[in-house]
């Protein structure tokens, strides 16, 4: 890699990073287009492309979330209950949405992202302000709110994992609308939640994609270490600088912002 190419990995990776850390997405839904366009340049073949990044992403999901998670667990923005209750079967739909990944088409998997982004962002411009003024946890035991975390811990961490996005705008919208959690504990809640994605998705790809050929440089089956650390070394701080930011900012007008930015991406990704 060149300098150019290094400098262009930093500067995607500490963008992906502050809006994971900001809005709890995890970063992979602004990674994959921006590497779609980055990465055949750096020699990855058609062939490979989305599974190199979608199974990259899930490294620096985990990565950036960790970061996010320790300044928002400083500020009191978890509600660990949440998390505990989604973890164990988002690990189960992690697993299960690597192993999706590895035996579906590309131009599949592109699609199917390019939807999925389309329909969050037309959320966060809708409804991304829902609930602005609660500022206290769900109360426990509601019947609804136990019953069917589980369910979308396992679809965050399915299509997370397949769609190389974390699973975080699979997350927020239900955790706003359905379980009204608060605002300002969305984004460390969800963050959370993505490290359990993150870590069992990488490992899927890994281990699906251990008889990848033709990958450049350093890589364990689709994770691709080249230009991981060089987005890893981007984006870790600036995931903390975003949870900064959550915690002082009224986000009602920066996730419109952030949604039409990926109505754009998306309605690019469907039709190119």
């Amino acid at each position: 890699m060149g300098i150019a190419d290094l400098l262009a990995l930093l500067v995607t990776g500490a963008f992906a990073g502050l809006i994971a850390g900001f809005l709890g997405i995890g970063g992979g839904a602004i990674l994959t287009p921006l590497c779609l366009v980055i990465y055949p340049t750096l020699g990855i073949s058609p062939d490979n492309l989305v599974h190199v990044i979608f199974g990259t992403n899930m490294f620096l999901v985990t990565v950036f979330s960790i970061s996010a998670v320790s300044r928002h667990h400083g500020n009191r923005n978890i509600i660990w209950r949440t998390v505990l209750i989604m973890g164990p079967l988002a690990i189960l739909g992690s697993f299960a949405g690597g192993w999706a990944a590895s035996v579906s088409h590309p131009e599949f998997l592109k699609k199917a992202f390019a939807a999925i982004l389309l329909f969050s962002s037309l959320l966060i411009i809708l409804k991304g302000s829902a609930n602005p003024s609660s500022t206290s946890d769900p109360p426990p035991g509601l019947c609804l709110y136990e019953k069917w975390l589980p369910v979308l811990g396992f679809t965050a961490g399915f299509l997370g994992s397949m769609l190389g996005i974390g699973g975080g705008a699979i997350m927020i919208m239900p955790l706003i609308l359905l379980f009204k959690l608060p605002i300002c504990r969305i984004a460390g809640t969800s963050s959370s939640v993505i490290i359990f994605i993150g870590l069992a998705g990488m490992t899927s790809y890994m281990f699906f994609g251990r008889q990848a050929v033709d990958l450049p440089g350093w890589h364990t089956g689709y994770v691709w270490w080249s230009a991981a650390f060089p987005l890893m070394i981007g984006g870790v701080f600036m995931a903390q600088a975003g949870a900064w930011l959550n915690n002082r900012i009224k986000a009602k007008f920066l996730r419109r912002i952030f949604g039409a930015a990926l109505f754009i991406i998306a309605i690019r990704m469907l039709f190119s």
